[in-house]
């Protein structure tokens, strides 16, 4: 019996909307969405306990405030004909939250009304995995955390190659703020991270290369048709 509230999945787009999330990272929440409830369904039918709704809203979410890690000054890579309501607005949420991480953004902004999925989001980071203070414990925040390094962009790909992507994106970015890039906690979390992926894999009794949006589809729809 879930004891904490938790935003429909309605209420969840209309956050999105009202932050005016870039349309990139809308299809990338998306993805992460899928993968995170495929798994979750695939844990309960194992006899293991978990809010698949929890799971699929932290997804839906856990990038609400990402524009605030972005500069504001260049539009020309965002998929989308950005508008000038669009730049005051996360102009503003930058104002506000861009003083920290989006994860931590979040957190703050869901934590009094939302605690459980506020941590959820917050567990999330790259690095959470070596906090122990505040890595991912609960099944929930395992999945959210692992679905989002499997998704790259709007696609699932195999772990290795999204980290691989998503190290040569944060050295750019590195380079462009003069800062150091720290090999050895990437690959100290990377570590982890495939250290979780056979744990959730173990679980569920398939191979990670199993997992693909062809398998999500077929599974969501037969999820659909059980249900309706």
């Amino acid at each position: 019996m879930r004891n904490y509230a938790l935003p429909s999945h309605e209420e969840c787009l209309s956050m999105i909307r009202d932050c005016h999330v870039p349309v990139h990272i809308v299809r990338h929440a998306e993805t992460v969405a899928r993968l995170g409830v495929f798994l979750a369904r695939k844990l309960t039918e194992q006899g293991i306990e978990i809010d698949v709704e929890l799971v699929e809203r932290a997804c839906l979410l856990h990038d609400l405030f990402r524009v605030c890690d972005f500069p504001l000054e260049d539009f020309s890579w965002f998929e989308q004909p950005v508008t000038e309501d669009d730049k005051s607005r996360w102009r503003r949420l930058k104002a506000r939250h861009g003083h920290v991480r989006h994860e931590d953004a979040a957190d703050a902004f869901l934590r009094d009304k939302y605690p459980v999925l506020a941590t959820t989001i917050r567990r999330h980071r790259y690095v959470a995995v070596l906090d122990e203070a505040d890595c991912p414990r609960s099944w929930e925040e395992k999945l959210v955390y692992y679905a989002d390094k499997r998704a790259m962009h709007n696609r699932i790909v195999p772990l290795k190659e999204r980290l691989e992507e998503a190290h040569r994106r944060s050295a750019l970015v590195l380079v462009r703020e003069g800062k150091a890039r720290c090999q050895e906690t990437e690959k100290a979390v990377d570590a982890r991270i495939f250290e979780l992926e056979a744990e959730i894999f173990e679980a569920i009794g398939l191979s990670p290369d199993d997992v693909t949006e062809e398998l999500i589809g077929r599974d969501s729809a037969s999820a659909k048709h059980r249900t309706g």
